[in-house]
């Protein structure tokens, strides 16, 4: 693919702005107070099947359960698509426990397992009208509603803006679209059920690069409007939200980074997780992770809704990014930070929110299931 050198440079030089506006203040937040991880192994399994892939996490504080739905392809090792329901026990002295009480497969419009190819699921999420789970994938319809049984509901594929390309995704001819592998990953329904926001792991293909160590990827945002009844979308905004350059590089060739997770706070201020891996070995099945997580806000951003490319967008010394300011980096609280690739809110803990993040463990041997607990005890995010 040929690159577009002025989409290129304006990625370059958007990231150049955003990081100069950030750096003055990079330790403007307070940290959230780190209180623990578990750990299931990839060996453990759920009616005979490998619990893995766990790639987005929901908590409905209402029924305390926890929906994680695993990015499951429909092969022989990783088993069909399919979600989770969890239980965790979660205090201030830490997390304690974590129960898998039930498993549904994601089914399509004629009620069967979806075939390999057509689904890789990423993110989850509750619908306005909490009667089902609006989910991403990376693979076929950028998002679907499901019900409680993995039942197939609806295909809100057409709210997805043409030039995203999606169902062409496997092209590689095209220079339009969304990237094979990196493509829809989160989505988050704010508190109010008003709105709905959809993230893209990286750049359009028309839009810039993937990170490199030397840049900087502008990924997309998507902002709907929600109606609490009907689930009904539509598209009110679209903003750029520049991943960092990838951290920290490996001498075994596979560098990474983008966003693999959203949390949106209320209607204009979101979470996002930049994942970052690395070759930790020879091969592909042996990885290393930077994992931050930034508190973002589209206040003052741009609003792209409808242009196709950067490049088409005519004040570009005009231009805002969103707005982002580190809030936690993994790091800072171990060793060795995994595959992190879903977050949600948790419990309320002595009037304080928490932050449950979740690992893909790619169900290789190597990794482990892990959730990560943080209390907000400074209601930084109320």
């Amino acid at each position: 693919m040929k690159k577009n050198n002025k989409s290129w440079k304006l990625a370059v030089s958007l990231f150049t702005a955003s990081t100069l506006l950030y750096s003055q203040f990079a330790t403007a937040l307070d940290k959230l107070d780190y209180i623990g991880e578990y750990s299931l192994p990839t060996s453990t399994s759920y009616q005979d099947i490998l619990f893995g892939g766990i790639s987005g996490l929901y908590f409905d504080a209402d029924k305390s359960i926890y929906y994680g739905i695993s990015d499951a392809r429909n092969t022989k090792q990783e088993g069909v698509s399919r979600f989770y329901t969890l239980t965790m026990d979660i205090n201030k002295k830490g997390i304690h426990n974590v129960n898998i009480t039930g498993m549904k497969n994601l089914l399509n419009q004629d009620g069967k397992i979806w075939p390999n190819g057509q689904v890789d699921a990423e993110g989850i999420a509750p619908t306005p009208n909490g009667k089902g789970l609006f989910w991403t994938s990376e693979l076929g319809s950028a998002l679907r509603i499901t019900d409680f049984d993995g039942s197939f509901i609806a295909d809100y594929n057409d709210v997805i803006p043409p030039y995203y390309n999606v169902l062409g995704v496997s092209d590689k001819t095209s220079n339009v679209g969304v990237r094979s592998g990196t493509s829809f990953e989160g989505v988050s329904l704010t508190p109010d059920k008003k709105n709905v926001f959809i993230s893209v792991e990286t750049a359009l293909k028309q839009d810039g690069p993937i990170s490199t160590p030397l840049n900087s990827s502008p990924a997309r945002l998507l902002k709907y409007d929600a109606n609490p009844k009907t689930n009904q979308l539509t598209l009110v905004g679209e903003y750029i939200y520049n991943i960092d350059p990838i951290p920290e590089v490996s001498e075994f060739a596979v560098n990474d980074n983008g966003v693999s997770d959203i949390l949106a706070i209320n209607d204009h201020q979101l979470l996002f997780i930049e994942r970052a891996g690395r070759n930790a070995s020879k091969g592909y099945d042996d990885w290393d992770f930077n994992i931050r997580v930034y508190l973002a806000d589209i206040t003052n951003s741009t609003n792209i809704k409808g242009i196709d490319t950067l490049s088409n967008i005519k004040e570009k010394s005009q231009f805002q990014p969103i707005m982002k300011k580190l809030l936690i980096d993994f790091s800072d609280y171990t060793d060795t930070p995994d595959n992190v690739e879903g977050i949600t809110f948790g419990p309320i803990i002595d009037g304080h929110k928490t932050l449950v993040f979740v690992t893909d463990n790619n169900f290789q041997p190597y990794q482990s299931n892990k959730f990560y607990v943080f209390i907000d005890s400074k209601d930084i995010l109320k």
